[in-house]
């Protein structure tokens, strides 16, 4: 039987907003997007199944907009703080299953976590970090802090790597990683490989590590 799609709302649309209504037309959900601009809405009315103009502040309006029917809510409204704020109060009132929203700076991710978002973005320390990353490894293609003690990984095989086995390698026993899985292109993926996998050059690996154990590998860079 199938599953019902997910259903999302995105308040706001922005930069944040717009990119993520646009990314979502890759998955099978239904998209509500608004915003108060006629102007953004007509923009984004191709990419979603539905766009509003609305005003997010209005209680009234989302209960019109069924706001009690999606599962999740992405508040893309940064730069105002009052309407930031007043918004997620009325989601969590309004007991919408789960929330993120964009963030500014660091009093604006403490004040919507104490209201109970589930998730805060801010987009632009989120780019910063990952900037360095790539900058000062040179071998790391994205990571993913998991928690703050893990991160899911995915890095360029390193030449010292090449020709050899997983098990010659000993990632588990000696730095407590695990390999996830290895993809030579976006359609040849190998999952969870076996112990005689052997690493080829072209390979990019997936795995989940020790935010410590990858720091003193300096992630092979």
């Amino acid at each position: 039987m199938k599953t019902q799609a997910k259903q999302i709302i995105i308040i706001g649309l922005g930069k944040f907003g717009m990119s993520a209504a646009k990314a979502l037309t890759k998955y099978d959900c239904e998209v509500m997007a608004i915003d108060e601009s006629s102007n953004l809405v007509d923009e984004v009315a191709s990419y979603v199944t539905h766009a509003a103009k609305v005003n997010a502040m209005d209680k009234e309006a989302l209960l019109d907009l069924g706001i009690k029917n999606f599962d999740t809510a992405i508040i893309g409204i940064g730069d105002d703080l009052e309407a930031s704020i007043m918004i997620a109060l009325t989601l969590k009132e309004l007991e919408v299953p789960y929330i993120i929203a964009k963030s500014r700076d660091d009093m604006h991710t403490r004040l919507l976590t104490m209201i109970g978002v589930d998730r805060v973005v801010q987009p632009e320390q989120e780019m910063a970090v990952r900037m360095v990353n790539s900058l000062m490894h040179k071998h790391l293609i994205e990571k993913l802090e998991f928690s703050k003690d893990y991160s899911i990984v995915e890095m360029k095989a390193h030449s010292s790597w090449v020709g050899k086995k997983l098990s010659e390698l000993a990632l588990r026993a000696k730095h407590h990683i695990n390999v996830i899985c290895i993809k030579k292109e976006p359609e040849d993926v190998t999952v969870f490989p076996t112990a005689d996998y052997e690493i080829e050059a072209n390979d990019n690996i997936m795995m989940i590590a020790p935010n410590k154990e990858l720091d003193k590998m300096g992630y092979l860079s």
